[in-house]
C-alpha cells in the first residue's frame, strides 16, 4: 500500500470510531428520553429516577455498553437543584467493562461529596446542556471514573424542549491507541491524532505526547479540512 492509501485507511478507522460511538450515544440519549417521559414530574426542578425509570435505563446503558467496540463506559448525568423541599441532588448511572463484565460506578451515593460529584462545570456536562447540542471533550485525564487520559462523546437528553441531563460515553485513549496504531505505524511521516483545539491525543512519536497541544508546524497537512473532532494531521 501507498503513503496515501495508509492515511486513507486511518482516516476511515477514524471515523468509524467516531461514528459508531456518536450513533450509540444518539440512540441512548433517545431511549433515555422515552423512559422518562412516562413519568410526570415537573422537569423545570431537575429529575431524580424513580426505580422504574432507573431499572430500565440501567438495563438500556448495559445493551448499548456491550453492543459498542470502542467505549469503557457509560451513562447518564443529571442536576436538581435545592428546592424547599429537597436537597440539590446530582444523577449518575454509571457502567463500565472490566475482563469479565459489565460493573456499575455507585458513584451517585456520595451525595455530600459535591466538589467530587459537581459535573455541571465539566465540559462535557456543560456545552450539551448549554448549546443542547452533542459534544466531544477530550483528552483529559478523567478523575472520577477511571484515571485514565479519556475522551468523552456527550448528547444531550431533551425533555419538552428542556434540557434533563446527558448521555456520556467515555473512550479511553489508551484504546483507541490499540485500535489506531498500527496504521499510525505504517505511515513514514510524522502523524497526529488531535481534538479541534490542536490538543494531541496520539501519535506514532514517542516524542509527541498525549494531551500536549501541538506546535504549528510550517509543511503540517491537516486532514481533513476543516476540522473535526478529532483528526489526523501528517508533518511533513
Amino acid at each position: 500500500m501507498t503513503q496515501n492509501q495508509y492515511i486513507a485507511q486511518l482516516q476511515q478507522l477514524l471515523q468509524q470510531v467516531l461514528d459508531e460511538t456518536t450513533a450509540h450515544a444518539q440512540h441512548l440519549a433517545v431511549h433515555t428520553k422515552k423512559i422518562l417521559s412516562h413519568h410526570l414530574y415537573d422537569i423545570t426542578k431537575g429529575i431524580k429516577l424513580t426505580a422504574e425509570e432507573r431499572r430500565h435505563l440501567q438495563g438500556a446503558i448495559k445493551t448499548t455498553l456491550s453492543d459498542s467496540h470502542y467505549s469503557h463506559g457509560m451513562g447518564f448525568a443529571s442536576y436538581s437543584p435545592e428546592t424547599l423541599d429537597s436537597e440539590d441532588y446530582w444523577t449518575l448511572e454509571w457502567w463500565y467493562k472490566t475482563e469479565s463484565q459489565l460493573q456499575q460506578a455507585k458513584l451517585e451515593n456520595y451525595q455530600n461529596a459535591q466538589r467530587f460529584l459537581d459535573f455541571r462545570s465539566f465540559e462535557w456536562f456543560q456545552q450539551p446542556a448549554q448549546n443542547k447540542r452533542p459534544y466531544i471533550h477530550g483528552p483529559y485525564v478523567d478523575y472520577i471514573c477511571n484515571s485514565a487520559y479519556t475522551i468523552t462523546v456527550a448528547h444531550p437528553v431533551m425533555l419538552q424542549d428542556q434540557f434533563i441531563g446527558v448521555i456520556a460515553i467515555d473512550i479511553l485513549v489508551s484504546a483507541l491507541e490499540k485500535v489506531l496504531m498500527p496504521s499510525l505505524k505504517n505511515i513514514h511521516q510524522t502523524a497526529v491524532i488531535i481534538n479541534d483545539v490542536d490538543r494531541v491525543v496520539t501519535s506514532n512519536a514517542v516524542s509527541i505526547k498525549t494531551g500536549t497541544l501541538l506546535k504549528h508546524h510550517p509543511h503540517q497537512q491537516c486532514i481533513p479540512s476543516p476540522p473535526k473532532p478529532l483528526q489526523l494531521v501528517v508533518l511533513s
